[in-house]
């Protein structure tokens, strides 16, 4: 078999794996919480390195993946930072503030673990490319 045969077949079971999370309700749920939209700039760079693969470009594997986690660790601590950005501990003292804290921790918490996961599921599928090209 060769190499572009196993390229294929591997990426065309990636995006079955893909369509299904997106049938269940995964894919939108990530994109939906990421309220920062770093997962679109994630996204965008793996396809784009995808096809490149396709076109007989494969030099910039190696920078793509460390791009990929880059970017997902970005959005971590962008998380974090809306996260904390808003909390008034005077606040605390009633309900409507708690409400208010828990608000902005679970937006920033959603940006932090959606944007990794992105990054880190787009930079192992980038890194197994890699390997099948190498084989």
């Amino acid at each position: 078999m060769t190499p572009t045969t196993r390229l294929f077949i591997l990426n065309f079971a990636g995006a079955c794996f893909v369509a299904w999370a997106w049938w269940l309700g995964y894919v939108g749920f990530v994109f939906t919480h990421d309220v920062s939209h770093i997962s679109y700039l994630i996204s965008a760079l793996f396809l784009a390195s995808i096809a490149g693969v396709f076109m007989g470009k494969t030099t910039h594997l190696e920078r793509v993946e460390v791009w990929l986690v880059t970017l997902g660790l970005i959005g971590n601590v962008v998380g974090f930072i809306i996260a904390l950005q808003n909390i008034d501990t005077g606040s605390l003292g009633s309900a409507e503030g708690v409400q208010k804290v828990a608000a902005s921790l679970l937006a920033g918490m959603g940006v932090a673990f959606c944007s990794t996961l992105v990054g880190a599921v787009a930079a192992l599928w980038t890194s197994v490319n890699a390997w099948v090209l190498s084989k």
